[in-house]
């Protein structure tokens, strides 16, 4: 499979976000652009090589209260549609990459432990993350080289 270059224009703003780190964060009003550079950094990563990204909220009662559609829309942008499937809950790249969306509402510190080997976790509204959403994910998210991002 041989991939394509993806041309992604980053704001001046952004860039320091490029680099890696083990937490990223960008805080805004709307329309300030964050939720889409963390969307296409997602699409841009997942693309390049293996990873396992985990979209997360404190509260998603359903898979329309997540970043689902923006990066479906940022997949069709790219022209990447015939790399990535969407499916129901999950986004799988042709190089085994998958992202999934979660609420962590719905987590305890049994049932975190399937993002163990996750490479990003990229925490969307984090502005109404709890502390206790905060200390199950941060010790979860131990491989090496993983990143935790927030946005909000």
């Amino acid at each position: 499979m041989k991939l394509s270059i993806l041309n992604i224009k980053t704001p001046r703003v952004f860039a320091p976000l490029l680099q890696p780190s083990r937490y990223k964060g960008a805080w805004g009003g709307r329309g300030s652009g964050k939720s889409h550079f963390f969307a296409e950094q997602v699409i841009l990563k997942a693309y390049q090589k293996p990873t396992r990204i985990a979209c997360i909220r404190e509260v998603q009662n359903s898979i329309k209260d997540s970043v689902k559609q923006l990066l479906s829309d940022k997949i069709s942008k790219f022209g990447l549609s015939s790399f990535f499937t969407i499916k129901d809950t999950e986004i799988v790249g042709q190089n085994g990459s998958l992202i999934i969306f979660k609420g962590m509402q719905h987590y305890n510190a049994d049932n975190i432990k399937s993002l163990e080997g996750f490479n990003i976790s990229w925490v969307e509204e984090a502005q109404s993350f709890s502390e206790r959403s905060f200390r199950l994910l941060r010790p979860t998210m131990r491989k090496e080289g993983s990143e935790l991002w927030f946005s909000w």
